[in-house]
C-alpha cells in the first residue's frame, strides 16, 4: 500500500513537472447561477482551452476561454453537472480547479495541488493530518458498503490493528510480554 502511495505521488509530481497534467486553481469573482453560460474567475492560466473545471463537487464543461472567463459557445454550450454531477449555484470567492488538480486534493487529502498551482493561489498545506489520515486508513476496512449493523466490524479491525501494531513496537525496543 506504501508502495502504490508513493508511486501515485511520483506519477502525479512527475505528469505535472511534464506539463501532461494540467493543474491549476483560479477563483470565481461573480456569483454561479444554474442559467450563467460563463464562467468568471480571477486568471485562467493553466487551463487547457477546452475542457472541463470543478468547482465544489460540480464539474462544468467549457468550449473557450479567455484572460479571465470560461465560456460556452452556439456549437458547444457551457455543460453544467457534467459527468453525473448535480448543477449548483456557487458564490463568489469559491475554488475553480481542474479535474486533476481536484482529484489530486481528494487523494492526498490536502490543498497540495492549490499550493502548486499557477495561477497564485496558495492554501495552508496539512501534511501532519494527511499523514495520520494516511496511518489510520490502512487500519480501517472500508466497509461501510455492508450497512450500519455491519460497521462494527471496521472498529474491531481498527482495534486489533492497533494492538498488533503496540505488541510490534514493544517487542523491537526489547520489551518483554508479561
Amino acid at each position: 500500500m506504501a508502495l502504490m502511495f508513493v508511486w501515485m505521488i511520483v506519477s502525479i509530481a512527475g505528469g505535472v513537472l511534464q506539463g501532461s497534467v494540467s493543474i491549476a486553481t483560479t477563483v470565481l469573482t461573480a456569483d454561479l447561477t444554474d442559467a450563467d453560460v460563463i464562467i468568471n474567475v480571477t486568471s485562467t492560466t493553466g487551463f487547457t482551452d477546452t475542457g472541463f473545471v470543478t468547482i465544489l463537487d460540480e464539474r462544468i464543461g467549457y468550449a473557450s476561454k479567455t484572460a479571465t472567463t470560461f465560456r460556452g459557445n452556439f456549437a458547444q454550450p457551457l455543460v453544467r453537472g457534467a459527468s453525473d454531477t448535480e448543477a449548483t449555484e456557487h458564490t463568489a470567492g469559491e475554488l475553480v480547479r481542474t479535474i486533476e488538480s481536484s482529484m489530486m486534493n481528494q487523494s492526498l487529502g490536502y490543498n497540495l495541488a492549490v499550493l502548486s498551482d499557477a495561477s497564485g493561489v496558495i492554501a495552508f498545506v496539512t501534511i501532519p493530518f494527511a499523514f495520520i489520515s494516511l496511518l489510520t486508513s490502512f487500519f480501517v476496512l472500508p466497509l461501510s458498503f455492508l450497512g450500519t449493523d455491519l460497521e462494527i466490524l471496521t472498529y474491531i479491525w481498527g482495534i486489533l490493528s492497533i494492538g498488533i501494531i503496540v505488541s510490534l513496537g514493544i517487542a523491537l525496543v526489547g520489551g518483554r510480554r508479561v
